[in-house]
């Protein structure tokens, strides 16, 4: 997903008084989506030990849907992808 830039929000209804919906201007506000990935069975102990290199093994396999999140509030299912050389998520299900 790509972020607009400045001229693109420059441009749009609301800022270009086109629109009279004051809720458009919430069409633009960042927002950070973070994607949980469970890992049951780790201890303190096994925290207190990881360094750089550990790989910490999930729960689950690389195709079930991870919980989406915005503002810890449940926003959708993903599923993992690789995106040129980035991890990505993909919706899958809409919460």
């Amino acid at each position: 997903m790509t972020q607009p830039d400045a001229q693109s929000v420059a441009d749009t209804p609301a800022n270009t008084g086109a629109s009279h919906n004051p809720w458009d201007r919430l069409l633009y506000v960042p927002a950070a989506v973070s994607v949980e990935v469970p890992v049951a069975g780790l201890t303190v102990g096994d925290l207190f030990r990881l360094e750089k290199g550990s790989i910490v093994a999930a729960d689950q396999l690389v195709v079930s849907n991870v919980p989406m999140r915005v503002g810890g509030r449940l926003i959708a299912w993903g599923e993992f992808q690789v995106a040129g050389e980035y991890l990505a998520v993909r919706v899958a299900e809409l919460a």
